[in-house]
């Protein structure tokens, strides 16, 4: 049975956002889209392997629209609170630097609009606005 072979683990409920003043980017240049997500889930993944040599379980969803129905992407996780150690067995861990990760997370959306030459103009003059 499925049942028997499913590791039972405690997760926690994982949300990257877009700062408001930056939106517009996303809604302008939708393709970025993709690489919100991906990145989002590598940041997570990156760090549990650097500090506890684990991967996690992640569930990713990216949302483009809040609660209120405007534009709003942000991407929503379910993340293992543990992971599993290349030898196969499980390993447990409460702790997820939430205040870290959002550094990091800023810092990757700001290097995503870098990579993307021909948005230059655009982020410029939105910021000089």
């Amino acid at each position: 049975m499925i049942a028997e072979e499913v590791v039972h683990v405690n997760h926690r409920h994982v949300i990257f956002t877009i700062d408001e003043g930056l939106r517009i980017i996303f809604q302008m240049h939708r393709e970025l889209l993709k690489d919100l997500m991906d990145e989002s889930v590598k940041i997570v993944q990156d760090w549990f392997k650097k500090k506890h040599k684990v991967t996690p379980g992640i569930i990713a969803g990216l949302h483009t629209s809040g609660a209120r129905m405007n534009f709003n992407p942000h991407v929503h996780m379910l993340v293992t609170r543990g992971g599993m150690k290349k030898q196969g067995e499980w390993k447990i861990y409460d702790y997820i630097p939430f205040p870290m990760l959002r550094k990091q997370w800023q810092t990757v959306v700001l290097k995503l609009f870098i990579k993307r030459d021909r948005m230059a103009s655009t982020i410029l003059s939105l910021l000089m606005n």
